[in-house]
């Protein structure tokens, strides 16, 4: 299954979680990974999650959609405000900002 399918399982899972907001996203070459933003009705950026392209590897559309949900991962990006989320291999983090 390629990424561009595995990033339409995580689109798909942010528009649910949060209906009326417009979800982008892009990748980061320097972190080797995708960037999700939640931008509110207003276009005002709201949330990052930000998904590790080595994680997604071992991931299927069943497998990804499970972690997603079992991960809580809306409600991580609404407790965590602009903080992004982090998925990786190792886990679920909130990266602090200064």
């Amino acid at each position: 299954m390629s990424n561009l399918a595995k990033f339409e399982v995580v689109r798909l899972y942010l528009r649910q979680q949060f209906p009326k907001h417009f979800i982008t996203d892009m990748q980061d070459g320097t972190s080797r990974a995708q960037v999700f933003r939640v931008d509110g009705p207003q276009g005002h950026p709201l949330h990052y999650a930000v998904i590790g392209l080595d994680f997604l590897l071992d991931q299927t559309a069943e497998s990804l959609q499970e972690v997603l949900l079992s991960s809580c991962l809306g409600e991580k990006l609404r407790d965590a405000g602009a903080s992004p989320v982090m998925i990786s291999k190792t886990g679920i983090s909130v990266k602090a900002t200064p």
